[in-house]
């Protein structure tokens, strides 16, 4: 888009009150080095283009951008004569960058006066020596102090994650631990029970049949649904009861086991069905539940200890990963002395 050019009036300039104060010589130099603009509603120039030229708004209405990620976010919009954008850092040379730090939208259509950026540095230069010194020192000052406070405020995120990967990686550990110990008490349990069998007078065929509903119950385990509190809550009274009508001893202690591997009433009803078959063949006849309740409890239990031992080493090394991201995504923006320490 191009812009269609106008005649420089110095009592319009005048007006401005950027230029208010300068004499009629200043003015007129100002008319004779820059030039007036009639631009159409659209973009005027663009974030990280070539600082070529100092804007200042006679009349119309415009909108400051900057670029964040694919968007144009805008920062101001006014009508306000005098305004000015562009190149107006030009007079810090090659110790600034030598760009558009905004992108410029003419909203309506705007007059400019225009001033190339070489000249508005000759004139700050000559004009105001002692402006630019000390605008020199404000800019480069607060630039230095974003630097450290950036790199501070860095140092301090880093703290905090240090902390909080602290707590999170001592939370699955503990878990890990605690599985690992529940799983050695329920081996040992398993082994226990193992002999109390093997040293009973037990048929073939019941042995059989409780190696099969024990297989069952490790499957079921697998596919334990994912219950509310409630709904555990029930479910743990339920088989309680169950397993209080069916004689079964410590049944209350073993209902929350089989509720967390996903076993309820239906399965122990066909498990009393499948196995009330064989108690003839029992002396005393108590095969129904010759520890079997027990028996499903320990190796339910063991195999949601593994899996708690799983999930709480897949959760660290989740953690580590997540760490890794974040520390490389502090490191970059961090001065490269402290990336190097």
């Amino acid at each position: 888009m191009t812009a269609e050019l106008l005649t420089c009036d110095i009592d319009e300039l005048r007006t401005l009150f950027l230029f208010e104060k300068l004499s009629d010589e200043q003015l007129t130099w100002l008319c004779e080095h820059g030039h007036v603009e009639l631009w159409d509603p659209g973009m005027v120039y663009r974030e990280g283009d070539p600082a070529t030229c100092f804007f200042v708004m006679l009349d119309g209405s415009i909108a400051l951008l900057r670029r964040v990620g694919e968007d144009d976010v805008e920062l101001s919009r006014t009508q306000s004569r005098g305004v000015y954008a562009g190149a107006w850092s030009s007079y810090l040379g090659d110790r600034a960058p030598q760009t558009y730090m905004q992108s410029l939208r003419a909203i309506a259509p705007s007059r400019f006066y225009v001033l190339s950026a070489a000249d508005f540095a000759r004139l700050m230069s000559d004009w105001f020596p002692m402006a630019v010194h000390l605008l020199e020192g404000l800019f480069y000052g607060i630039r230095n102090t974003n630097e450290v406070i950036g790199q501070r405020e860095r140092l301090l995120a880093l703290g905090s994650l240090s902390a909080g990967l602290t707590h999170e990686l001592n939370n699955p550990a503990s878990a890990a631990v605690r599985a690992t110990s529940a799983l050695r008490t329920r081996v040992a349990g398993m082994r226990h029970k193992l002999g109390m069998i093997v040293a009973g007078k037990f048929p073939v065929t019941a042995m059989e049949s409780l190696i099969e509903l024990q297989e069952a119950a490790v499957e079921r385990v697998a596919k334990a649904p994912v219950l509310t509190p409630m709904e555990a809550s029930d479910r743990e009274d339920a088989l309680g009861e169950w397993l209080e009508d069916h004689g079964i001893e410590g049944g209350w202690d073993l209902a929350p086991t089989f509720v967390q591997a996903g076993l309820d009433d239906e399965w122990l009803d066909l498990v009393a069905d499948s196995v009330r078959v064989g108690r003839a063949q029992v002396d005393p006849p108590r095969f129904p539940f010759l520890g079997l309740p027990q028996w499903v409890a320990q190796e339910s239990a063991s195999s949601l200890c593994s899996g708690g031992h799983c999930d709480a080493s897949c959760r660290n090394v989740s953690i580590w990963s997540a760490t890794a991201v974040g520390l490389s995504e502090i490191g970059t923006c961090c001065a490269p002395g402290i990336q190097r320490s």
